[in-house]
């Protein structure tokens, strides 16, 4: 699955750096971190909706976290941080 960002996204977490997509992969399929398809699919059973964009930021703490922007249901756009590590939603902005 492809993960793009848009410029809006990158702007939504400050101090966060993007992580390349190859260093995302390889961090998935070493299991470090839960595959985005894995998270894709939360989303879309809590939402409904569709994914718009999502990438993979590293953390100043050596964490990672996907920032993705999701279409709801009712059509509302979402930013939701959601922990790279565990799966567990951080932050929503949008609702």
């Amino acid at each position: 699955m492809a993960v793009v960002i848009s410029p809006a996204q990158a702007q939504a977490w400050a101090g966060d750096s993007l992580v390349p997509q190859t260093e995302a992969r390889n961090a998935a399929q070493s299991g470090r971190t839960v595959p985005f398809a894995k998270i894709s699919r939360q989303l879309r059973d809590r939402y409904n909706g569709q994914l718009i964009d999502a990438a993979m930021y590293s953390q100043d703490d050596g964490g990672y976290h996907y920032k993705v922007t999701w279409m709801d249901g009712e059509g509302k756009r979402l930013l939701i941080k959601v922990d790279a590590l565990s799966g567990k939603i951080l932050h929503i902005r949008g609702e």
